[in-house]
């Protein structure tokens, strides 16, 4: 009698245990997003396709929150404690538009792989695509 009231415990803890578990939900990027922020203003940044971000909370003002982690290696960077924990500087990613992609080809040392991504995303409408080929094709 013991063991089946045991094993009754176990079974109930492990489903509690699994119900309340919460789960990492992530999103890889099909595509390259646009940085700006935090002091990157005017510059252009890319966060590449493939890289895995890591939801944090979605916000009623209609955009999302994610985590990205970095593995930093050569360099001694020292941490600092927030007086405010609640303080958040986030950076800003967007899809690459047409106008941007223009400066991205002239400013920024584009991969074709980038590139090819970019143009796939089905974000920029095919006559733009054509504009921008023939410009840069000259």
């Amino acid at each position: 009698m013991l063991i089946f009231v045991a094993g009754i415990i176990l079974v109930v803890v492990k489903c509690y245990l699994i119900e309340n578990q919460k789960m990492t939900k992530v999103h890889i990027l099909k595509f390259p997003l646009m940085l700006t922020g935090s002091g990157v203003a005017g510059k252009n940044y890319i966060l590449p396709e493939g890289t895995t971000l890591y939801l944090d909370q979605a916000f009623p003002e209609g955009f999302v929150r994610y985590k990205l982690y970095v593995n930093v290696e050569g360099v001694d960077l020292p941490s600092e404690t927030l007086n405010d924990p609640t303080m958040i500087d986030p950076i800003t990613a967007y899809p690459v538009g047409n106008l941007e992609l223009k400066k991205l080809l002239s400013e920024y040392p584009m991969t074709k792989d980038e590139l090819a991504s970019i143009l796939k995303s089905g974000l920029l409408s095919k006559d733009e695509i054509k504009e921008l080929l023939s410009e840069y094709s000259k």
